[in-house]
């Protein structure tokens, strides 16, 4: 073969390299103006759900949500990580009612929507988390426990974290995930923290562009980390963050309703 031969196929490599690659990514574009309208819909029904604490809001958000994923081809990792998103907050609506049974089914759920999620993108670290943080769901909504789950767990939760540490949303989920760990398992609110405020930071400077890309997460990241402050007796630091969950979003009740209470006092 020719030096000539050899740089051509190279060159058709590498067109051809570009083709995929762009393809790939156009994969997870929305096409049809209807589904983008849905989808803009769903996500300001999940961000109400969480806003006012409604999980019917939240569940009529999931259905919008899976509405897009069946009208979209090819599937859609984003699309996929949405459902399962949504079923994150319908589990957490559901253990926080101690629906333990809901609670598990829910999580369940959401498990099928983030490994499908995946297997469409590998590189998809968000969902990887995701699906570690949803296992761990199930593993605390079982009466008899099954701690191979929470082997499974931690291990996608540390394989998202070591993927992507400059991600918000994982160091929050990661954070949130060491809050309601058992202190035996190395949990608790001190290991949260810094998890919590390192995600703090990354929001504070990110910058999402797309329609699909996530954006959620830093209200509640300041409400979560408030919340350990508000258990710690640190008043003013708890006061600020709430302050500044409110900024974040104006409409946030559970913020609201913390720091109504903390400045009662």
């Amino acid at each position: 073969m020719t030096k000539k031969c050899v740089t051509a196929g190279m060159v058709l490599l590498a067109a051809a390299l570009l083709v995929l690659t762009a393809a790939a990514a156009g994969a997870q574009d929305l096409k049809d103006p209807a589904v983008v309208k849905s989808f803009e819909a769903a996500k300001a029904k999940l961000q109400a759900g969480i806003n006012t604490w409604n999980k019917d809001v939240s569940q009529e958000a999931r259905d919008l949500f899976l509405g897009c994923l069946m009208r979209t081809k090819p599937e859609n990792a984003y699309l996929n990580y949405y459902v399962a998103l949504a079923d994150f907050w319908l589990a957490t609506y559901a253990i926080a009612s101690e629906e333990m049974a809901e609670c598990e089914r829910k999580s369940l759920d959401g498990q099928k929507f983030a490994e499908k999620a995946m297997a469409l993108d590998p590189d998809f670290a968000e969902a990887e988390a995701l699906f570690g943080y949803l296992i761990g769901m199930q593993l605390a909504s079982q009466t008899e426990k099954d701690f191979m789950l929470g082997m499974k767990s931690m291990q996608h939760m540390e394989k998202a974290f070591a993927a992507e540490p400059d991600n918000p949303r994982i160091q929050f989920l990661k954070g949130f995930y060491q809050r309601y760990l058992p202190a035996a398992f190395g949990g608790g609110a001190d290991s949260a923290l810094p998890y919590l405020e390192k995600a703090i930071e990354l929001f504070d400077k990110e910058k999402v562009t797309g329609l699909l890309k996530p954006s959620w997460g830093k209200d509640v990241t300041l409400l979560n980390a408030a919340l350990i402050y508000k258990d710690k007796k640190d008043t003013a630091k708890a006061v600020d963050l709430l302050k500044r969950a409110l900024a974040a979003n104006p409409d946030y009740w559970h913020a609201q309703y913390e720091l109504d209470q903390l400045q009662k006092k």
